[in-house]
């Protein structure tokens, strides 16, 4: 495979473990940033739900204490109850209540006295044990002694309310039951009055009947949405807080486009240092024209082979080669052949030597080979004559048959010898040159 397109496969492989590990880096910051938000805004709604909650609690006590204190008046004066005293009592108790729509006594199971009567003469007389709808509560209040807030529900003379009803036991014995009947949405829209935020969005249920009474009741079917719970008379209520700030991030599939557009451009980044650091790299050791090492890697690749040569007491050999007459080349076809031409020669000496052999260029038309683990010079003359022989065939360049002639210099390296790599390439520019006064086209071995 051609070391470029091989450079340009590595390039891709780490541009795609850059994109896939960027990839996997955003999706983890936008999920953390995303659980992150949600547990702020849990949090929050969970702040804002104690703050609703205390609201309602407060302005539902002031209305819970007009029934335990009037049960409370009626322990101490019930052998001197008359009707005008009782509506007199009830009447100063609605005038100074807020969100009531009426205040009913009942005697055992039969209410007695309502204030206001009017719109309410109906109820006068009714026995809750009759009322299908409300006797269930009733019995419960009964039963616990203790007061018992029901509703919102359908009331008998007409409209929607809750209805709070406390139990009067006389000698613990059940005397009877007060009631306050308490108009839903002026007290729901009194008790949030302070506590309106537009950030949130809250709706409220019966934990038992799941009955929503206030809000939106598609929050209670919603992902992620607060609920928390609060105590009433004998009951328990359910709220949604919906942190509508938290609809700010961006979803999860405009996430993952986020995250692949993101980790493609960070990919593309990786590919082109990859590719940079190479082109920069091969530019510091090949030869940006042919691809073949340079005179600083030939340097490098010579003090190996020549240490390990007197290690072992290895012989290696050096050829020192350039094209004949090239000059007239470029000044009959022009540069841009003449580079052709070299491009070409460089690559018909790489094909015709061997993988552990070196091919190098060193500048102009001027090459070098190292020939490793040779035994003697007879085998450089047979790799000379056999580049000699390979040159004889024209080249085509630019659709043109252009005959090129090598001339070249051979050393041999003996281990015996304290010859230095400075005199051994001395030797083979001198074989060269006597080459080349011996006619071109041939070879000559230094001795």
């Amino acid at each position: 495979m051609p070391r470029k397109l091989s450079q340009t496969i590595k390039s891709q492989l780490i541009a795609a473990v850059v994109t896939l590990l960027a990839f996997i880096f955003c999706q983890f910051l936008l999920d953390y940033q995303r659980e992150r938000s949600e547990s702020e805004a849990y949090i929050e709604s969970a702040s804002y739900g104690s703050l609703l909650r205390a609201e309602l609690d407060r302005e539902l006590n002031s209305l819970l204490f007009i029934s335990n204190g009037f049960s409370s008046f009626i322990k101490v004066y019930r052998n001197e109850l008359k009707q005008e005293k009782m509506q007199a009592i009830l009447a100063d108790l609605w005038a100074n209540a807020h969100h009531v729509r009426n205040l009913a006594v009942a005697v055992n199971y039969k209410l007695a006295y309502i204030y206001p009567e009017q719109g309410n003469e109906q109820m006068i007389g009714v026995d809750y044990r009759e009322v299908p709808s409300q006797w269930p509560k009733v019995k419960l209040a009964i039963d616990s002694g203790q007061g018992v807030l029901d509703g919102p529900l359908n009331l008998i003379q007409g409209g929607n309310g809750m209805i709070y009803r406390f139990p009067i036991f006389v000698d613990h014995h059940y005397w009877g039951m007060m009631s306050t009947v308490i108009d839903t949405n002026s007290f729901l829209q009194a008790a949030f009055k302070d506590a309106s935020n537009p950030h949130f969005a809250f709706a409220i249920r019966t934990a038992d009947q799941k009955q929503v009474f206030f809000g939106d009741p598609t929050l209670f079917a919603q992902k992620n949405i607060f609920i928390q719970q609060s105590e009433v008379p004998n009951g328990v209520w359910e709220w949604a807080i919906d942190n509508q700030l938290r609809h700010d991030l961006p979803g999860r599939g405009l996430g993952v486009v986020l995250s692949v557009m993101i980790s493609l451009l960070v990919g593309s980044i990786a590919y082109f240092f990859a590719q940079e650091r190479y082109y920069l790299s091969a530019g510091a050791l090949m030869d940006s024209l042919t691809g073949l090492p340079n005179r600083r890697l030939l340097d490098s690749r010579l003090s190996y082979i020549h240490a390990e040569a007197k290690r072992d007491h290895k012989r290696f050999g050096i050829m020192v080669l350039d094209v004949d007459h090239f000059k007239d080349i470029n000044d009959q076809y022009g540069h841009d052949v003449g580079d052709e031409v070299i491009k070409a020669v460089a690559a018909r000496l790489k094909s015709n030597i061997r993988e552990m052999d070196t091919v190098s260029r060193l500048g102009g038309d001027e090459f070098v080979i190292v020939l490793k683990d040779q035994l003697s010079e007879q085998g450089l003359v047979i790799v000379a004559t056999k580049l000699l022989d390979v040159f004889k065939v024209p080249m085509l360049i630019n659709d043109r048959e252009i005959a090129v002639r090598l001339s070249i210099g051979l050393t041999l390296y003996e281990p015996a010898s304290e010859v230095t790599l400075k005199q051994l390439l001395k030797q083979a520019d001198m074989a060269l040159y006597k080459a080349k006064q011996s006619g071109r086209s041939t070879y000559s071995v230094w001795r």
